[in-house]
């Protein structure tokens, strides 16, 4: 794959902010495990691993990045729990991008593996924003969920990740309203809001006519999750994430719409196509961005 592709008036590129580990069970829910092992192979201590594939769009004006991974504020014990190996920054480096040249940042959710990278502690041990220049653009009812979660996912939600943005960070926040489940971020960035998994997580929509792609964050987080009955037992609302689950395959496969997979730590984007009731991926190369690959066939 290669390292940029068009995306409307983006080049985009998949940059990785590292790897963690999850418990394999958890993220493959009912599925027993003889057959999510085939797909992702558990350690010792039955975890996964899970990438963090943050999408870097860049349009001569604006530094857009979607999701920052988990960040650097982990202490031995947690970082050696979840396997953390934080990578973002050098990554960013080499796509040529600093830092301080992200303009926006574009959070799916507060979830920590999906904001923790947001902040991190000086020399001091005090909270700061790594991303100085950036607005951080949150959906609203996700932001006022992660002030008051219920106890499903409190663990998930750490506030260490957004700590600045209610306080001195605060102008920099922008909270992002939707009507019908969807919204416009930026230019050739539309949302959509789906709640089976968390309250008013944003789905980025990026592109344009004939190049677009769906960052799916933690909808279908990995290629394994496109089998519509392979969710995670993570998520609060299963049967609604179900229906929106649909939803969205539909769009990817109907539409043709690149899929990005944010926890794959294999392959990070495919297409979609329908196969029976259900849904597979296909394998493209990014020139082949929403195009039939001759001789591709479904996978998954």
């Amino acid at each position: 794959m290669s390292s940029t592709f068009p995306l409307g008036r983006y080049e985009a590129t998949i940059v990785s902010a590292g790897t963690f580990a999850l418990d394999g069970g958890a993220m493959f829910g009912i599925i027993p495990k003889p057959l999510w092992e085939k797909q992702i192979p558990a350690d010792e201590k039955n975890r996964i691993t899970m990438g963090t594939n943050c999408l870097l769009l860049r349009d001569g004006s604006r530094t857009v990045l979607i999701d920052c991974g988990m960040g650097t504020k982990w202490s031995t014990k947690l970082s050696e729990q979840f396997k953390v190996d934080s990578t973002l920054e050098s990554s960013l480096r080499a796509a040529g991008v600093g830092v301080d040249d992200v303009t926006d940042l574009v959070l799916t959710h507060l979830h920590f593996d999906h904001a923790g990278g947001t902040t991190r502690k000086n020399p001091a041990g005090e909270l700061e924003m790594v991303f100085e220049n950036a607005r951080v653009h949150v959906g609203r009812r996700n932001w006022d969920w992660a002030h008051n979660p219920n106890e499903r996912d409190r663990g998930s939600y750490r506030d260490e990740s957004w700590l600045p943005l209610q306080g001195e960070e605060q102008s920099r926040l922008v909270l992002v309203d939707d009507v019908n489940a969807r919204a416009k971020v930026l230019p050739d960035i539309d949302a959509i809001f789906c709640e089976g998994h968390t309250t008013g997580q944003m789905l980025p929509l990026v592109g344009g006519g004939t190049q677009r792609a769906l960052y799916a964050a933690d909808m279908i987080p990995t290629r394994a999750h496109v089998r519509m009955a392979w969710i995670m037992g993570y998520d609060l609302r299963p049967l609604e994430l179900l229906e929106e689950k649909r939803r969205l395959l539909s769009l990817c496969a109907d539409d043709d719409v690149a899929l990005v997979y944010e926890h794959d730590a294999v392959e990070p984007m495919t297409a979609i196509v329908r196969d029976g009731d259900d849904f597979a991926f296909q394998r493209l190369e990014p020139q082949h961005l929403n195009n039939n690959i001759p001789g591709a066939g479904p996978h998954g």
